[in-house]
């Protein structure tokens, strides 16, 4: 293990001695609100145990971008009314808790000779090709030396931090994307109903069936929880990028990660038949958990198979009820999940029976796929 040897950086550049500015290995890093914030608050113990463990990889000659959440949870604090449900006070929220979160965090940076600068992004920014400046500035940033810090912009729309993490994973062609949160990583079954839970240490392809082990948000004021830890996984291992989920108490946990010692649960990157799924097409499949699912007759499965768009008369049954732009598995006949995808309307009908369900840039594969080994 590495020790608490500083790294001298320039404090004008914050590059990085022992090592060319911005030569390291790149990695994301998305660590949960409920692994900074403690009743509301930042937690300054969480936040210095965070700096300690990017601090640790910089040194390891790795090139961090840091995703975090955090700031609903703590703009939620600044006013009464903002303690009540609801989308626009998440977003007031967020808007209120952003400057804290990253003013505290920057500050802690500095304190160890790392320069960091904030990146508000959506997913838009990185899954629509004519809006390229991200990627100029996360690249001058980088070589620099310097540590983005990238954060859903929650007041615009609340989305996810997971899955904003992955997509700038594949985005960047990272070596490792590594989710942090206050669990070791995915059970084998829910621990805190069953004792003798046991931890999965290496996923060799995420499928529906491990999905289903994973439950919701754990609280805290995050808007995430292992399902859409999974979520992030598809896509960052769709995007050939390794990824774990680890527990945030040990400081070592991303130098271990990156080196593929025992640590979490690690997802190995997937093997793709066919054409590569675009991160646009990721980002639509796999954002959210699957609202529903439907199921296909034996000419839907070979519409999927060939890659074309999945309509209506392709549909024999549908389960839940879902609306346009949800996430829903599609089945194949004997009821096996094949694929997912973003559906174009409310639901199977029969007014238009040649009307598209799931278009064929919409949905990805999810078996046929081979792990790489």
């Amino acid at each position: 293990m590495l020790t608490n040897t500083p790294a001298d950086p320039s404090p004008a550049t914050g590059t990085r001695a022992g090592s060319p500015a911005g030569s390291g290995d790149r990695v994301v890093l998305k660590i949960g609100t409920s692994s900074l914030v403690t009743d509301g608050r930042l937690d300054p113990a969480k936040l210095d145990r965070l700096c300690d463990t990017v601090h640790r990889g910089v040194i390891a000659g790795l090139s961090p971008v840091l995703v975090t959440s955090g700031a609903i949870a703590i703009g939620r604090t600044r006013h009464p009314a903002l303690a009540a449900a609801g989308t626009v006070v998440q977003q007031v929220a967020a808007a209120l808790g952003q400057s804290r979160l990253y003013s505290a965090i920057q500050a802690a940076f500095a304190d160890r000779g790392l320069q960091t600068g904030q990146l508000l992004l959506t997913p838009y920014e990185l899954v629509e090709a004519h809006r390229g400046g991200v990627r100029h500035t996360l690249e001058t940033m980088l070589t620099l030396g310097m540590i983005p810090v990238v954060n859903e912009n929650d007041a615009l729309g609340v989305r996810n931090n997971d899955v904003l993490a992955a997509l700038l994973s594949g985005f960047l062609q990272a070596d490792l994307l590594l989710l942090l949160t206050d669990v070791p990583g995915l059970y084998d079954r829910d621990p805190t109903r069953s004792d003798d839970a046991r931890p999965i240490g290496d996923v060799v392809a995420l499928t529906p069936e491990l999905e289903r082990l994973a439950g919701g948000s754990a609280g805290g004021g995050g808007t995430g929880g292992m399902r859409m830890k999974l979520g992030a996984c598809w896509i960052a291992t769709f995007s050939g990028v390794r990824t774990v989920i680890a527990d945030t108490t040990d400081p070592d946990v991303l130098v271990a990660a990156h080196s593929a010692d025992p640590v979490g649960t690690a997802f190995r990157p997937r093997a793709v038949t066919g054409a590569t799924p675009g991160i646009g097409t990721l980002w639509r499949a796999f954002r959210t958990p699957p609202r529903g699912s439907v199921r296909c007759a034996p000419a839907g499965l070979s519409a999927v198979e060939r890659g074309e768009t999945l309509r209506h008369q392709h549909i024999v049954e549908s389960h839940q009820t879902f609306d346009n732009g949800d996430v829903v598995d599609i089945c194949a006949p004997d009821g096996r999940p094949v694929a997912r995808g973003e559906v174009r309307c409310a639901g199977p009908c029969t007014a238009d029976p040649a009307s598209p369900l799931v278009a064929a840039g919409d949905y990805v594969r999810i078996v046929e796929e081979q792990p790489c080994l």
